[in-house]
């Protein structure tokens, strides 16, 4: 398809390119097809009161990714059963002046416009509309260098953020910047800082505060260590006898130095496991390919060996039981 353009690590979509002969519902079903074939199927729709129009320009950076869209689609929407298939990253949206959009996700339905910032979840339903045209920024970044960085991230998923901070303002300006013509083209090691760089700058954007800093900035010999820690928690957090001891002794270091970098990355050990726990626990509540298992099931699956203690956990972290949580959307 000429109108579909794929430029080293960019792709490229507009429906302005498309023959003269296409109609708006043939240039709307070429829309959906692109989408389809990159995003996985979405649900759209255009305003009815005005020709169909819609760009997009994604590019990608190793594990992160960078989307550019605007035009007349008034609604996007995927459904639960499709938006599994897909990754489990974040993404955070930037919207315009052109006019606020509304996003929803996990039972909650945010505005957001140029003062308003919202950030989701690759694989699950979601429902975005437009009242006029669309026009925003998008940054998909990898889950587990979110969930390293800022404990609670998950929290933050559909609640409005202010766009308007200085950190919120430098990843905005970044994200611009790498949408003007030019680019990294095939060279690793400018791709390998870009998508580093746009991890850091999304992590102090959504406010982890002086720890998410710290981390931020952290290069070098500690940074390549911390990575390896994470990388140990994230593999071994459903083990209940999983200690810092474990990490200490495959590293070659003391289990001071692991809680050590641990607390100077924004929280300890302890926390960590534990957060990653309640979070693996809350999202087999809700999936439902875990529906015949009982609640004690899921935690001790999760790592927890104390039903009681689980359910304590679980409702001071969430405000809500286990059973509630399995209900419906909290």
């Amino acid at each position: 398809m000429g109108w579909t353009k794929s430029l080293s690590n960019k792709i490229v979509f507009s429906s302005d390119d498309l023959p003269t002969r296409f109609d708006d519902r043939a240039r709307l079903s070429e829309w959906r097809d692109f989408l389809r074939g990159v995003f996985g199927a979405l649900e759209v729709s255009s305003l009815p009161d005005r020709p169909f129009s819609q760009c997009l320009e994604a590019a990608r950076f190793g594990n992160a990714l960078t989307v550019r869209l605007s035009g007349t689609m008034d609604r996007a929407s995927t459904s639960s059963g499709v938006a599994a298939t897909l990754r489990s990253d974040f993404y955070l949206c930037f919207g315009s002046a052109s006019g606020p959009m509304s996003f929803a996700q996990r039972g909650r339905d945010v505005m957001f416009d140029a003062a308003t910032a919202v950030l989701g979840v690759c694989n699950e339903a979601l429902d975005f509309r437009a009242g006029d045209r669309n026009s925003w920024l998008q940054v998909v970044v990898p889950r587990a260098d979110l969930e390293d960085r800022i404990v609670g991230v998950e929290d933050l998923v559909a609640r409005p953020l202010d766009a308007s901070t200085p950190a919120m303002w430098h990843l905005r300006r970044y994200l611009a910047f790498l949408g003007e013509p030019g680019g990294p083209e095939d060279d690793p090691d400018l791709i390998a800082h870009i998508e580093t760089t746009l991890v850091d700058l999304v992590t102090l954007a959504l406010g982890a505060g002086r720890d998410a800093t710290e981390i931020a900035r952290m290069r070098g010999q500690r940074a390549a260590r911390l990575q390896e820690i994470l990388s140990d928690i994230r593999a071994g957090f459903t083990n209940p006898r999983f200690s810092p001891n474990h990490i200490a002794r495959r590293l070659g270091v003391t289990p001071r130095h692991v809680q050590s970098l641990l607390q100077e990355a924004g929280s300890s050990f302890t926390e960590r496991v534990l957060e990653l726990r309640l979070q693996r626990a809350r999202r087999m509540l809700s999936d439902p390919r875990c529906d015949r298992m009982m609640v004690g099931e899921i935690a001790e699956a999760c790592g927890f060996n104390e039903i009681s203690y689980f359910n304590r956990c679980f409702r001071r972290r969430f405000g809500s039981t286990p059973t509630a949580a399995r209900e419906g959307p909290g």
